[in-house]
This record gives C-alpha cells, structure tokens and sequence, in this order.
C-alpha cells in the first residue's frame, strides 16, 4: 500500500506505481479506469459461480481471464494471482472442490479490492450535458487517431476518447456507448471495429484504414 506522485490514495492491494507505469503515468486515466473496474467487476466472482452452476465452463473461464488481465494492468497484487489460479483451474478442469475453494479465494480478494476503491477514490464529477455542434474536420482527425492507437493497443486511445468525449457522443450517439465500453474493457478491437462502422454511416473517411 504506497502512495505515488499524481496519485496520492493508498489502497490495500494495490500497487499504483506498477498500474501508472501501464497507463504512461496519467492518473487521471488510471482513477477512471479503476472506477470502471468496480462498477463492471465487482460481481465477478457470483457471475464465475452462475456460470459454473449452469454447466458454462469456457464462461467461466473467459470472467477469470478478463479480470486477472485487469488486475495484471492495475497492479492489483493480490487479486491477479488469485484471478490467475482460478482461470488456470477451470481451464485445466480441476476438481469442483479445488474450484470452489480457488473460488472462495478469489471472490475475497476482489471485494476486498472492491471496497478499498470505493473508500478511497472520491466520487466522479459528471460533466454538463449540453448539446454540441459537430465539428467534422476535428472529427476526422479524432477518429483517424483513435484508429491508429487501436490499431496498435495503445491506452492512450482512452484519454483521447475521454478528451473528446462531447463530440464523440453527439456524432455518434448509438455508437458512443459500445466504443467507449470495448476501450473500457481493452477490447481494442472490438472498439475499433464500432468505431469505423459508426465513421463509415456517418460519411467520415478514415483514411488508410
């Protein structure tokens, strides 16, 4: 549990340092995508369970996969190795009762990582929702450098989403919410396939993609 500069919470379990280096050093990125983590994750551990009561193995393992790549990024310390063991079980077909206890293991390492954050981290301002004009030469130019970075895996195609959210959202306002949620997610791919389906219905060229 330490401190770092730009990031001055310490939370249990977490290593900043080790997550800012992943993020290039912006802690405003790192807060926000700690907060998505929560609020996508934090039921994780009882979705692997419905998953594995219902017979969906490879389900299962996909959940324990997503989170100990989040955690991997994070620097979660003690929820990876937890998130790790526990995808290497199901994947290997291990007993129901080794399982269950990798599990029990996992589940409370995460809500206790779950509860750290939410007590740490204050809550997030949500911007003025005002209407706004669509500049498109600044579109293209956004959206050709968000492809570029997806196209290469690089999270700062998050801060530049969040940067020009306001746009975004109003060019492509049944799209926005998929593209940033794949980002979220890092599902560079999937975002970048929303996203050059939304620039070609609205007639934006991305040019060399």
């Amino acid at each position: 549990m330490t401190q770092v500069q730009g990031f001055p919470y310490s939370i249990e379990g977490l290593d900043p340092a080790a997550g800012l280096r992943r993020m290039e050093g912006d802690a405003d990125l790192y807060t926000a995508l700690l907060r998505d983590f929560v609020a996508t994750e934090r039921d994780a551990a009882r979705t692997i369970a419905d998953a594995l009561a219902q017979g969906d193995r490879a389900g299962a393992t996909r959940r324990a996969h997503t989170v100990k790549g989040l955690a991997g990024t994070f620097g979660a310390v003690r929820l990876q190795p937890t998130a790790q063991a526990l995808e290497a079980a199901l994947r290997d077909e291990a007993a129901a009762g080794t399982v269950a206890e990798l599990l029990s293991a996992f589940e409370a390492a995460l809500v206790s990582l779950v509860d750290a954050l939410e007590a740490a981290l204050p809550p997030e301002e949500a911007p003025p929702e005002e209407p706004m004009a669509v500049d498109r030469a600044l579109l293209k130019q956004v959206c050709a450098e968000l492809a570029d970075l997806m196209g290469n895996w690089d999270v700062a195609a998050r801060r530049l989403l969040d940067g020009h959210t306001p746009l975004l959202r109003a060019a492509f306002p049944d799209d926005f919410a998929q593209i940033h949620s794949a980002l979220r997610d890092f599902d560079f791919e999937g975002a970048c396939t929303c996203l050059k389906s939304a620039c070609a219905r609205s007639d934006i060229p991305l040019t060399g993609h």
